[in-house]
């Protein structure tokens, strides 16, 4: 064995220790033995995908008979909510979440949904979010007007459309956009345009879906048009006037300044400190729109599924 300069002895470092193969040996067997465990459960998860898929493509089937929508969003709320509560251990929420997103969408594949649309003038801003929100799965399709979007909407060639908070304006800027609107279709839910990120009212992404296909249970969001002189003042009438505070309202207007003496239309969303029943959420708004004599229009009623870990 080498020797130092005062005499004792020190070990040669480039040889291993005499006990590395057993080490090595034993490391190798636990990672094993682990390994197997992990396949087993694989396996377990793959059986019990592939049976719920089977059951999804049999409600999708008794859907189809009695002419039922595929995407239920309310419905798709109170799964994500619900796995969330129930999820223990190490798996965070946002986890369960994207994993449950994954599951949902396969098991709409399995129903036969429709394909998803969106207009081809936002597809950058709007097809990669919609891909991470929804699922491998879906489906998309790409039109070039709000119109060919509208017609595949209400004959149910589309199943949902995806609408920036821009797109919106541009279809409530005419009267005719703005009234087939309300007689068709509602906003069942937003997320955002950069997962992860606070973005613009304008930026955030909207799920239209054909009006009366959906209702929240539970809602912390209300999407509103309101027209006034001053959009400003009259989001701050409404908030007074609610009795759920503090609400967040967000405002997005039609025009920059309102022609003199005319008025002005506002996309605005409210956001609510807590989930409530849907049909009370609505009731509130009605009775503050009365009592301060504001023209709102209610375009949506839901639940932002982003604050389960999304």
């Amino acid at each position: 064995m080498p020797m130092n300069c005062a005499g004792y002895s020190r070990p040669n470092l480039l040889m291993p220790p005499q006990n590395n193969n057993n080490s090595t040996s034993a490391l190798s067997q636990q990672m094993q033995r682990l390994r197997h465990q992990v396949d087993r459960i694989d396996l377990k998860i793959l059986q019990l995908l592939q049976q719920r898929t089977k059951l999804s493509g049999q409600i999708g089937e008794i859907k189809r008979r009695h002419r039922a929508v595929i995407y239920v969003p309310e419905r798709e709320g109170e799964l994500l909510k619900r796995v969330v509560r129930l999820s223990r251990g190490k798996l965070p929420p946002r986890a369960v979440t994207a994993i449950y997103r994954e599951i949902l969408s396969s098991s709409r594949a399995a129903q036969g949904q429709a394909a998803i649309g969106l207009p081809q003038s936002s597809a950058a801003t709007v097809l990669l979010p919609g891909r991470w929100y929804f699922g491998a799965c879906d489906e998309f399709s790409l039109k070039k007007t709000w119109s060919e979007l509208a017609k595949g909407l209400h004959s149910g060639a589309l199943a949902l459309v995806l609408l920036t908070g821009e797109d919106l304006i541009r279809v409530f800027r005419t009267t005719a956009g703005r009234q087939q609107f309300f007689e068709r279709f509602t906003v069942a839910g937003d997320f955002s345009s950069s997962p992860g990120a606070a973005v613009s009212l304008a930026r955030r992404i909207f799920i239209v879906i054909p009006r009366g296909k959906g209702a929240a249970i539970e809602a912390n969001r209300i999407l509103i048009l309101i027209k006034c002189k001053s959009t400003v003042n009259a989001v701050k009438m409404l908030l007074n006037c609610m009795p759920e505070a503090p609400i967040h309202a967000e405002q997005l207007s039609l025009r920059a300044q309102p022609a003199r003496g005319g008025t002005v239309d506002a996309l605005v969303r409210l956001t609510l400190p807590k989930p409530l029943e849907g049909i009370y959420a609505t009731s509130q708004l009605l009775a503050a729109r009365q009592s301060m004599g504001l023209p709102v229009s209610i375009l949506g009623v839901y639940l932002n599924l982003e604050d389960y870990g999304g």
